[in-house]
């Protein structure tokens, strides 16, 4: 089974460098989780049960920033996957690793858990959500911006044939204009 073409990895990359990428991406979000927790409340341990929803997306937005611009500066470096590195990667990371981490650390809140996602106030996980990945999505969308406008279209082109698969190029990008 092959991967699909928007995930498969930059031109010049091995998949051990793609899994780098991709680990490197986990561990920034999660030191930026930790590390904006710990800066804010003054100890992790208030990420220990699942009600503490405020440091949670204190912890979230911060990793999200930071993984969204790891994210867009391996881009620029041809590491990790096109696609994968502006969308797939960083939400899924935002989204399943704090839960993971807060229970690898301090152990599963269950009742929590299943207070938080059941009931009448189902619609705070998605609005969580949103309030983490917003800001993160917007940071990777400037740095990319910032990076294409300091390109010139043949420095553009250039880029694109050195990194991008040529199956990728001719799905996914317009060559008209050429």
């Amino acid at each position: 089974m092959e991967r699909p073409l928007a995930l498969a990895g930059f031109e010049s990359q091995s998949a051990r460098a793609h899994v780098v990428t991709v680990l490197g991406g986990i561990v920034v979000f999660l030191l930026g989780y930790f590390g904006a927790v710990a800066a804010v409340y003054g100890d992790v341990s208030v990420l220990a049960l699942e009600a503490n929803i405020g440091a949670q997306r204190v912890g979230g937005v911060a990793g999200a920033v930071l993984a969204w611009a790891y994210f867009a500066l391996a881009f620029v470096r041809g590491y990790g996957s096109p696609i994968g590195n502006a969308v797939v990667y960083p939400l899924v990371i935002v989204v399943v690793a704090p839960f993971l981490a807060r229970w690898a650390v301090f152990g599963p809140d269950v009742l929590g858990l299943i207070d938080r996602f059941v009931g009448l106030f189902l619609l705070e996980p998605l609005v969580t959500t949103a309030i983490v990945v917003l800001p993160g999505l917007a940071t990777g969308t400037t740095v990319l911006f910032l990076w294409a406008t300091l390109l010139s279209d043949e420095r553009r082109r250039e880029w694109e044939r050195t990194h991008l698969p040529a199956a990728f190029l001719e799905a996914f990008v317009d060559d008209s204009l050429e």
